[in-house]
């Protein structure tokens, strides 16, 4: 997640808002765009800026295929989430 935080802080496009969403990913892996607008109680452009910084530095990836409902997955939190739930 270091790596990760690193590539947030140095994109070009990064403002506050990127920055505090990536922090809200290890609790909420997977995110819509009104659920990221209720945790950074701010505007649909100021999310929709911030999850488009977060897709471009690799962080976030969508996961719906479509234009609207989107919602994204930070692959990196899921990982760490299924450490120690494998099943043999």
């Amino acid at each position: 997640m270091s790596r990760d935080r690193a590539r947030v802080l140095a994109a070009e496009t990064t403002s506050i808002a990127p920055v505090r969403l990536f922090e809200y990913l290890p609790e909420r892996p997977i995110i819509t765009m009104a659920a990221a607008m209720k945790l950074l109680q701010t505007t649909k452009p100021a999310v929709t800026r911030a999850v488009k910084t977060l897709v471009e530095v690799g962080v976030l990836v969508e996961t719906t295929g479509s234009k609207r409902d989107r919602s994204f997955a930070c692959q990196a939190c899921i990982d760490r989430l299924r450490i120690g739930t494998e099943l043999d």
